[in-house]
């Protein structure tokens, strides 16, 4: 028998260790991090698996609106489609004193409560509350209830609550609402207030079909909304919705003119009811 030579004889080992490993079937274990990124992967919420020192990446970055952007001049763009794009500026204008002697919130909040039979634990909705000049007054008018106070720019909200916290009102609800509706339970308002926002909203007709939905049976749309016209303060007439044509919108959603009020100079004061046939 021929003698193996010493060297060969070392390495033999080794040798015979590495055909095993070939011969030998393997298995993967999917670890934990795997098993955690299964489900996503096949969902399709992860393009690619983590490699070392990379964090995951996502299938589709999400698509940004450039009325997000901010301005080159640095201002802080509105998400109403149909306000002015400087928020700060907008917020400071709502809440001037100035325009609070022309709306009278107190006034307003008190003929809300009063002609719209409401009760301490009445559920009032705000539809675009903006900073909150006509959430604050309600909410005093109803402490065993209170107020959804809806709008679609975050900032507006933000204002609010920096306001509710000042005054110590805790029974506000800020609501981030959305253009074609504003996120209210059905049913579930005694009363809805829209003061100088009824000209904002896009699909009219199916947004105030939708309110309908949500007032509870006995409840009242109430609008605040600027006269026909140009007028010195306020909307240019062109940005309006003529008095007779939102009459006609609110009739063909299912409502009915209750009453009007003539407390302010340039603003209709209008309650509105469920037509009876509508329900």
């Amino acid at each position: 028998m021929p003698r193996i030579p010493k060297a060969c004889s070392a390495l033999l080992p080794v040798a015979l260790l590495l055909l095993s490993a070939c011969k030998t079937p393997t298995t993967n274990t999917p670890n934990d991090a795997t098993l955690r990124a299964a489900p996503l992967v096949a969902r399709g919420e992860v393009a690619q698996a983590p490699t070392e020192g990379h964090a995951p990446q996502p299938a589709s970055l999400p698509q940004v609106d450039n009325h997000d952007l901010p301005s080159p001049d640095g201002t802080v763009p509105n998400r109403d489609l149909h306000g002015p794009r400087d928020t700060a500026s907008y917020i400071d204008r709502l809440r001037s004193a100035e325009r609070l002697r022309e709306l009278k919130p107190e006034l307003v909040a008190q003929n809300v409560f009063d002609r719209a039979g409401l009760k301490a634990d009445s559920v009032i909705a705000d539809i675009g509350c903006g900073p909150g000049v006509f959430a604050w007054p309600m909410a005093r008018l109803v402490p065993g209830g209170f107020i959804f106070a809806v709008d679609v720019e975050p900032a507006q909200l933000d204002a609010l609550r920096a306001g509710l916290l000042e005054r110590k009102i805790d029974n506000v609800v800020p609501v981030l609402g959305s253009y074609s509706t504003p996120h209210l339970p059905p049913e579930s308002c005694d009363a809805i207030f829209i003061a100088d926002t009824y000209h904002h909203i896009e699909d009219r007709h199916a947004y105030m079909t939708l309110l309908r939905k949500r007032l509870a049976p006995g409840g009242f749309l109430v609008l605040l909304e600027y006269k026909d016209g140009d007028l010195p303060v306020g909307p240019p007439a062109k940005h309006k919705v003529p008095k007779e044509e939102r009459h006609a919108e609110l009739a063909a959603a299912g409502f009915e003119l209750d009453r009007e009020l003539s407390t302010h100079i340039f603003h209709d004061f209008e309650f509105w009811r469920l037509r009876r046939a509508s329900r």
